[in-house]
């Protein structure tokens, strides 16, 4: 095994275990392992590409002066409602 891969266990459910099996069978993929961890990886870069999605979000709305201008009014309104009901405003600890 090299160095760079760690051994681990996991458990599937039975359908996907024959699907990775016959993923192996007709050599669209060198092993089952091989079918997890390309599995893994597409997930890990959906979560990379919506992190990086909500950031530049983020930075645009950042960037504009009305946005921030939108945002403070809306939370402005929602703390108010939330003194109305006798509740800490909204990120008071």
């Amino acid at each position: 095994m090299s160095e760079t891969k760690k051994r681990i266990t996991v458990t599937v459910d039975h359908a996907l275990n024959d699907f990775a099996e016959r993923m192996v069978e007709t050599g669209r993929a060198a092993s089952v392992s091989a079918v997890v961890s390309t599995a893994l990886a597409s997930l890990h870069a959906r979560d990379l590409r919506a992190a990086k999605a909500w950031q530049d979000k983020l930075d645009e709305a950042a960037a504009d002066p009305a946005a921030s201008e939108k945002v403070d009014r809306m939370m402005a309104s929602v703390n108010r409602q939330l003194r109305e009901q006798g509740l800490p405003a909204a990120g008071a600890a």
